[in-house]
């Protein structure tokens, strides 16, 4: 009997230490991954990864909501655009630009076909006059078969209005801004509308805008129930209502009723105000013309002016402007709080020389002026420039010499001592136009005083 008990035993303790290794190895389970393992697993996941984005890219080309985007590379001699899309392979897309100045650019005239993974690309050679690129999906067989006639079957926010009723376009835009140091890089990407207004395209029109400024654009940003395609804008205006000479600019209404413009100025000053005009009697669009009238009989609304028989809209932005007065032909611009006073090297100097001209003194004093409004300890930069023609060592000496002479007379015949000020020259290291033609070189020779220097 005691036999049979301690055989008993012994099988409860043989089975119960199978059960403990059992659980110990599902405790365990597999053995642990090395580094190199683990990275191996990883870099197959990212490849897995990668496959399913380039097969979901795939699969959407050709969807009716179309995406145009990518990048622009801008350099001094080459422009580079690497595109991305969902179109269908074969497609076309046509490029074109208008300058500044409101002329096309041969330049970017082109055309380049979408590939099979609906990428496409563009090289065009530099330019010198700063121009807003335009990237247009080009009609054919193809695209009007899949499309429709007149793109009416696409979809998505790159699809907009155009001047013939029915009649769309897909496109993409970006501006290039040669007074930029290059290289740089824009990105082309695919807008955010928001909700149109809820009496959007109704008679009684409404405006409301914004503004900001750089050194070089005044930028205005709108709202409006005017529909798309309505071109607004102006020319900057002076307290007296004379047109500031070549500060102006023009744009169309978004889709959602927002709009961006921007307008060139060179100098600001008390009082100045931008009228944003819609005149129907200068817009050939057939919507917006049924819509309003081809001479505005149909609008109204506060903002509703009338030339005879015409009828307009305008909206006045009043621009903030430091309370200076510089002289004639002496620049003041703006950004954040940072002012600019930009005095061309000919008002200063003769061709080459580093001492003030007799007609300077006379600048020199009216500047004078409005660095005496400032508080003491105001933080000053008396900045020279040129332009890149010449021996570069000799261009900086010849900035910092002028910049010197500047203050020099400034501190001697003004009471600006309670300022703080730095001096320093920069040669061609900081141009605010292209030098590639005489205008943009004439620009960049200058002495400019930095007042609450960024």
């Amino acid at each position: 009997m005691r036999k049979l008990f301690m055989a008993i035993v012994i099988v409860l303790l043989i089975s119960g230490c199978v059960k403990e290794k059992d659980a110990s190895s599902e405790t365990k389970g597999e053995p642990e991954q090395t580094s190199e393992q683990e990275k191996e697993t990883e870099a197959t996941d990212t490849a897995q990864d990668e496959e399913g984005d380039a097969e979901k890219a795939t699969s959407e080309l050709g969807d009716l909501e179309v995406k145009l985007s990518g990048e622009a590379i801008i350099e001094e001699d080459q422009i580079r655009i690497e595109g991305e899309s969902n179109l269908l392979p074969g497609s076309s897309i046509y490029s074109g630009g208008v300058t500044d100045g409101g002329f096309a650019s041969s330049t970017f005239i082109d055309t380049a076909e979408v590939q099979e993974d609906g990428s496409f690309s563009f090289e065009f050679s530099g330019i010198s006059t700063s121009t807003t690129v335009k990237l247009n999906l080009y009609t054919n067989n193809q695209t009007e078969e899949h499309y429709g006639e007149n793109l009416e079957k696409a979809t998505g926010p790159q699809v907009y209005v155009t001047d013939t009723h029915g009649e769309y376009e897909v496109k993409a835009e970006f501006y290039i801004d040669v007074d930029q140091p290059m290289p740089y890089t824009i990105p082309i990407e695919i807008p955010q509308w928001q909700e149109k207004p809820d009496d959007y395209g109704e008679p009684e029109v409404w405006m409301e805008a914004e503004v900001d400024s750089d050194h070089e654009y005044l930028y205005f940003h709108g709202e409006t129930n005017l529909v798309e395609g309505t071109r607004v804008g102006g020319n900057l205006r002076k307290a007296s209502g004379i047109i500031d000479a070549f500060s102006f600019g023009f744009t169309r209404i978004n889709p959602d009723g927002t709009f961006e413009l921007r307008v060139p100025y060179y100098k600001l000053q008390k009082g100045m105000y931008m009228p944003i005009r819609f005149e129907p009697k200068n817009n050939v669009w057939e919507d917006v013309l049924d819509t309003y009238g081809e001479h505005g009989e149909k609008l109204k609304g506060e903002l509703v002016e009338k030339d005879g028989e015409d009828q307009y809209v305008e909206l006045i932005v009043e621009i903030d402007a430091p309370d200076f007065d510089p002289p004639k032909d002496v620049g003041l611009t703006v950004e954040d709080e940072e002012v600019k006073i930009q005095m061309p090297d000919d008002l200063l100097f003769d061709f080459d020389e580093s001492t003030l001209k007799a007609d300077a003194k006379k600048t020199l004093d009216d500047v004078m002026k409005d660095l005496q409004k400032l508080d003491e300890n105001t933080e000053i930069q008396i900045n020279g420039h040129t332009d890149n023609v010449g021996d570069p060592d000799y261009n900086l000496n010849l900035s910092k010499e002028r910049a010197e002479a500047v203050w020099a007379y400034l501190e001697k015949s003004g009471d600006v001592t309670g300022l703080d000020v730095q001096i320093e020259g920069f040669g061609d290291t900081k141009p605010i136009a292209s030098n590639k033609e005489e205008d943009g070189q004439e620009r960049n020779r200058r002495v400019e005083i930095v007042i609450n220097p960024n």
